[in-house]
């Protein structure tokens, strides 16, 4: 029986590291509150003072608490800090899945949002509730007919303990993991993160990749923001690319993403909203 995950438990999170993420992670989740309100919220906010190790304050409804890196990040101010931050996400993913997962159901449902993300509607992805499921956005790549386009500032994992989903976290965990502490030359023509990980761990598992990957509609739920603050028209998730100040040190001050306030107009006026 498919059902919509507006209709489930889950589990929303997102962590923001460095403080320019803490604005934007508190305007996603005020869009969860407001579709989602029955949604579990987890999130972290880091780096905190004091350890020796990267470290983040977790926060539930239940609880505070921090969780550390079990790895030095050793940034250094270049564009690689970036690629280190995102692949701290599938640590945090398979950590928040264990921990956190299962929100007094059978099945642990756990959804990832970037800090950046606006939802315009509560999230409608249908699928069968009890399924082994990986569902993510896919944006085609002609010129790259052998690479799933994934895009993980949208990530719905779900399956069962000891299942096969709980296996692909803990495989891109490992990974991400390790290329943090040696971290490669980017793969792709752009600077590579988590969700190119997370496309190459399930590419090496061809036969797991082809049963529980369920691909999104790219311009539903990644409505990329366009240089002069708008958004397209239709999308259900906003998402305003902090990665575009973040990425490179000279990008730092630049003036984005637009204020708040104009950012939920743009929303609320557009057609098809």
């Amino acid at each position: 029986m498919v059902k919509r995950v507006d209709e489930l438990p889950v589990v929303l999170t997102c962590f923001a590291y460095r403080d320019e993420y803490f604005p934007e992670m508190e305007g996603m989740l005020a869009t969860i509150r407001e579709h989602h309100p029955n949604w579990r919220v987890v999130v972290g906010r880091g780096p905190v003072a004091g350890f020796d190790l990267p470290t983040l304050e977790v926060e539930s409804l239940e609880e505070k608490c921090t969780w550390t890196l079990p790895v030095s990040l050793d940034l250094d101010g270049s564009e690689h800090d970036w690629r280190k931050i995102t692949r701290m996400k599938g640590w945090w993913m398979a950590r928040v899945w264990r921990e956190y997962g299962n929100p007094g159901d059978s099945v642990n449902r756990v959804l990832w949002l970037d800090a950046d993300a606006r939802l315009n509607g509560p999230l409608d992805i249908e699928l069968d509730p009890e399924a082994e499921v990986v569902a993510s956005p896919v944006e085609d790549y002609p010129q790259y007919p052998d690479y799933d386009g994934l895009c993980s500032g949208l990530l719905l994992f779900q399956g069962f303990r000891s299942g096969t989903v709980e296996t692909i976290l803990d495989l891109w965990s490992s990974v991400c993991l390790s290329q943090i502490q040696d971290l490669r030359p980017p793969t792709v023509p752009w600077l590579d993160g988590d969700q190119e990980v997370l496309n190459e761990v399930l590419q090496s598992l061809p036969d797991i990749r082809e049963r529980v990957l369920l691909k999104l509609d790219h311009n539903k739920y990644v409505g990329y923001a366009n240089n002069d603050g708008t958004t397209p028209p239709g999308a259900l998730v906003d998402q305003w690319q902090m990665s575009k100040k973040m990425k490179f040190p000279e990008c730092r001050e630049r003036n984005w993403p637009p204020p708040e306030e104009a950012r939920r107009r743009s929303a609320k006026g557009q057609p098809g909203r």
